[in-house]
């Protein structure tokens, strides 16, 4: 149903309706007909004297109820009619309709102000219009026709009178009852019983319609003052006109009586001498006649007025009314109320076809036009606020990239730092292989990641094309390991086919030319159910330094249609919805490919067969750096796994110390681990407090020092560092250790005056040049290697022991946690850290944020993010992961809802961990004084900042039977190692 039709039915007449009608005329009829009989019988002296035997009083009641239940606009029509029936039957008696007249003015006007809604109000009512009537009956009655010296007396009214206070008392509780108690839809067919309905209440836009405004009030009270004037001026005026009114008569005389001649016309010669020379004399006659024209206009005047103010009220003083209301609550909005409460300005009718209707349209005009000002000035407020924005956008979307790079690359920092002591100890075959993999996949993972980066950073356009000397064999190589398992998964066909002739080293955007084969290769095995997906890769000869290297990828899968292939670079839009809607991705991938070849002059060709499969092909300029043939691709894999060269360490410093300071455990396992044949010796600490300390007591060769640290970060621990008066190694290098891996972050800690940067996840390779190239060339020693071996025997990744702690641990991944950690042994110790310092640890948390100190807050759940994942606790991990971008947007609330939670999974460690505490396993004893001599030992090399030895006097005590009377001084300083507390740790030792 169309909004027209429904408002036809809407408009049709129902039952109800003519019910309504029916019963509207009916009563108006009937009640209009008998008060009519009355105006045109019962005037004058037939007032009082019962001839037909009818009880006087109840005549009022007809025209109580017209009153009553039509309100002052019908009484006032039906009185003008029952005025000119007494005008025509009863003229002489006619201005005794005012008696009628007042009851109904009082009925009506009462009623509409909704006086019968109470009990008083109604007898107030009742009782005013009595005295109304009574009043006009004394001055009708008693004052006009005693001045005219007629026979009525004021005691033949009283009997009359009786009647009358029992009609309009009874009219009035009838009226009462019917508008308080009856139902809604019984009041509906009067205009006055509607007055007393919910519905009415409840129509805001009625009740402002019907509201007496001051205008219609004031043109009321003009009109009734006007005809008051009037009616006197016309007593005055009598003495004016009374010379005319002789003549009238004496010409009537002359006109109307015939000439008898003799006597007759002596006598009416004699009366007309006697009108000639009649004089106007103020006497009672005089002033009853005056009395009875003012009362005559009364009668006329009332009803015009009640007609008139009707009129004004509906077509003048509602609109403009209501224009009123609208405009003052309009001109006090503030401006965002101003544009919402402007629209109401369409909800106002005016269509008086004048000046109003003028008056209205302008403010409509206004409204809007002020919205529309409105809006401008917002306009430009936002574009103010833009631009401030804008001048702050490279601040704030550096410190998000700081952010983000530093969570991307923490876990990867992991993965590939285990996996290189994988590399480096393991002699299998196949786990070489896995590893190699895994390194080659990390790393392009890297590419990709600081590409993302990069294109989060830089505006669509502003990215550059860094050209360097790659090995085109490994960057196919790479290629492959990246989409090879996803074929594999999905039963496709991975064919590669090279050019054996290609010059395998050359010159270009490496990363750039893997994203865009990277993208295309995944699509194909996106979008392809079976058969096969196939890389070629040729060349052809632009000129003696520079070849065009052509990549093509086909595959076997759904294709494109013809009207799809505008859409396949859109950003954001996936071609074929309906039939790929089971497949991820965002729609991006083309759309970047697009703009990067055309960063490199470049562009994809797309050959596409709807239902048989697409070809996507481009070439790039390339610089050679060599024309060595690439040669047999498949061969070269085999061998790059063969040949991948057997770690050893590139020199050994015995003598060499260096400092390495970070919040995260895992990051100092890893950074150990990886210099371990190094045998340099290395200090750890875990916070900027720590490393200000040290630096005045102890001299390193080489100190790293991490960004991101809980209640002084690195940069502020270097800024200190630098004027710090005792200070005994400001010479020595500072290499900044972060995973803040963003354009321009280099520059930024060497501004600040660090010496160096080493980005996460560390290379090992980058870290040991690094170091080589910073120790004291005198400390350094040179590796001899023979045959890719030396005396190192490196431990094994072998399962663990069936009678193993480790297998009695719950809600951990041990899989994960070995090999995040490397080994089994390292696993174990870190495991036994990391219960441990549940307590601490926790309880630092929930004070941090009970002082709403969200950077330490998130700085602390970070770590608990990495060392859970670290041990293998990876729904905890994924827990402090989620707070810790709470942390990061500062949003305190929903850190607070979720806090509680993630501290009870934390606390419940201390029962899923409980077996790693061997304390009640049976071992050798050791007595009280040597755990004090121990202690003491302990208590030195603290002092000195050697943990590593102090870490070594406390794995050499896990191996005995603590006494009972010193354990639980052996526990805390056992805790408070883990968390490397040194204050504490003195204090308590």
């Amino acid at each position: 149903m169309n909004k027209v039709q429904a408002e036809k039915l809407k408009n049709k007449p129902t039952w109800r309706n003519i019910l309504k009608a029916v019963v509207f005329c009916t009563v108006l009829l009937v009640a209009s007909g008998l008060f009519f009989y009355i105006a045109a019988n019962y005037n004058g002296t037939n007032i009082f004297i019962p001839e037909d035997g009818v009880v006087l009083g109840l005549r009022m009641v007809p025209i109580l109820l017209i009153a009553g239940l039509y309100g002052y606009l019908v009484s006032s029509i039906v009185f003008s009619i029952a005025f000119i029936i007494s005008l025509i039957f009863k003229m002489e008696y006619s201005y005794t309709m005012i008696i009628y007249m007042a009851s109904m003015a009082c009925f009506s006007l009462c009623a509409q102000f909704r006086m019968l809604a109470t009990k008083l109000k109604s007898f107030i009512m009742c009782t005013v219009t009595i005295l109304a009537i009574l009043f006009n009956e004394y001055l009708c009655y008693v004052v006009v026709d005693g001045l005219s010296s007629s026979e009525f007396y004021f005691k033949e009214i009283s009997f009359f009178n009786y009647k009358v206070i029992f009609s309009v008392y009874f009219v009035g509780i009838i009226l009462y009852l019917y508008f308080k108690y009856s139902k809604d839809e019984y009041k509906s067919p009067f205009p006055i019983s509607y007055l007393y309905t919910e519905s009415y209440a409840k129509d805001l836009k009625l009740n402002k319609k019907h509201k007496q405004t001051k205008i219609s009030a004031k043109i009321t009270t003009i009109i009734i003052l006007l005809l008051f004037v009037l009616g006197v001026s016309v007593a005055f005026f009598m003495m004016v006109l009374f010379s005319d009114m002789k003549k009238i008569f004496v010409n009537y005389s002359l006109a109307t009586t015939p000439s008898y001649g003799g006597y007759h016309e002596y006598i009416q010669q004699d009366a007309i001498n006697n009108i000639r020379k009649m004089e106007y004399v103020a006497d009672d006659t005089m002033l009853a006649f005056d009395l009875k024209m003012i009362i005559l206009m009364v009668n006329v005047g009332i009803p015009i007025a009640g007609i008139a103010t009707f009129y004004t009220k509906m077509t003048i003083c509602a609109p403009v009314g209501t224009m009123s209301d609208f405009m003052e609550h309009y001109a006090t909005a503030t401006d965002e109320d101003k544009i919402l409460y402007g629209h109401n300005i369409e909800d106002i009718e005016v269509k008086t076809h004048d000046e109003l209707q003028v008056l209205y349209e302008a403010i409509n005009e206004t409204v809007y036009a002020v919205e529309a000002y409105i809006q401008r000035i917002e306009e430009k407020q936002r574009l103010e606020v833009d631009l401030e924005i804008a001048k702050k956008a490279s601040v704030a979307k550096s410190s998000f990239l700081s952010n983000m790079s530093h969570e991307i690359r923490t876990p990867i920092n992991a993965i590939l730092g285990m996996n290189e002591m994988i590399l480096r100890e393991s002699e299998e075959e196949n786990t070489r292989e896995y590893a190699v993999n895994i390194k080659s996949a990390g790393s392009s993972l890297l590419s990709l990641v600081n590409d993302i980066l990069d294109f989060s950073k830089i505006e669509a356009g502003k990215m550059e094309i860094l050209p360097v000397q790659y090995n085109l064999g490994s960057l196919i190589n790479d290629l492959v390991n990246m989409v090879s398992s996803r074929a594999k998964e999905k039963g496709l066909e991975l064919i590669v086919e090279v050019d054996k002739e290609i010059p395998a080293n050359l010159v270009g955007d490496e990363i750039r030319l893997k994203q865009v084969v990277t993208n295309l290769l995944t699509n194909s095995v996106k979008y392809t159910e079976k058969g096969k997906v196939i890389l070629s890769v040729s060349y052809d000869i632009v000129d003696e330094e520079n070849i065009k290297l052509r990549f093509e990828v086909a595959d076997t899968g759904m294709g494109i249609k013809n009207e799809d292939l505008r859409k396949l670079f859109s950003p954001f839009e996936r071609i074929d919805e309906t039939r790929n809607r089971t497949i991820e991705g965002t729609g991006l991938g083309m759309s970047i490919v697009k703009k990067t070849l055309e960063m490199m002059d470049s562009s994809l060709v797309v050959d596409s067969k709807y239902g048989f499969g697409s070809i996507f092909t481009f070439g790039v300029n390339q610089k050679v750096v060599s024309w060595n043939p690439i040669g047999d691709f498949k061969e070269m894999y085999r061998e790059y796994i063969d040949s991948v060269e057997r770690y050893h360490e590139s020199f050994t410093a015995p003598e060499a110390e260096i400092l390495v300071v970070d919040d995260t455990e895992m990051n100092l396992t890893v950074i150990k681990n990886l210099l371990k044949r190094t045998q340099i010796k290395i200090t750890t600490l875990n916070s900027g407090r720590e490393t200000i300390d040290l630096v005045t007591k102890k001299r390193f060769d080489v100190i790293f020092l991490d960004h991101r640290m809980p209640n002084m970060d690195g940069i502020e621990t270097y800024e200190v560092m630098k004027v710090l008066p005792n200070n005994k190694n400001k010479d020595v290098p500072v290499i900044a250790l972060t995973a803040n891996a963003v354009s321009g972050a280099r520059e930024e800690y060497m501004k600040h005056g660090f010496t160096d940067y080493l980005s996460k996840p560390i290379n090992s390779i980058q870290l040991e040049n690094m170091l080589l190239h910073y120790l004291p060339p005198e400390k350094i020693q040179s590796v001899s290697i023979s045959n890719g071996k030396d005396d190192y025997e490196p431990q094994s990744m072998a399962d663990i022991a069936g009678d193993s702690l480790l297998t009695r641990l719950k809600d951990v991944d041990l899989k994960a946690g070995i090999n995040n950690c490397g080994d089994v042994d390292t696993y174990t110790q870190v495991v036994k850290d990391f219960y441990i310092s549940i307590d601490g640890k926790a309880d630092a948390i929930e004070g941090f944020l009970k002082e709403k100190d969200l950077r330490n807050y998130t700085v602390l759940v970070h770590a608990l993010k990495s060392s859970a994942r670290l041990i293998g606790a990876l729904d905890l991990s994924k827990m402090a992961e989620e707070l810790e971008e709470l942390g990061n947007k500062g949003d305190y609330i929903a850190i607070q809802e979720k806090n509680d939670v993630m501290i009870a999974k934390y606390l419940s460690y201390k029962d899923s961990l409980a077996a790693i505490d061997d304390s009640g396993v049976d071992k050798q004893p050791i007595s009280k004084d040597e755990v004090e001599n121990a202690f003491k030992d302990i208590k030195e090399l603290v002092e000195a900042y050697d943990y590593d030895t102090a870490d070594s006097i406390m794995n050499m005590l896990e191996g005995y039977n603590i006494p009972d009377d010193i354990k639980e001084k052996y526990m805390e300083v056992k805790k408070l190692m883990v968390d490397v507390n040194r204050d504490k740790l003195l204090e308590i030792l």
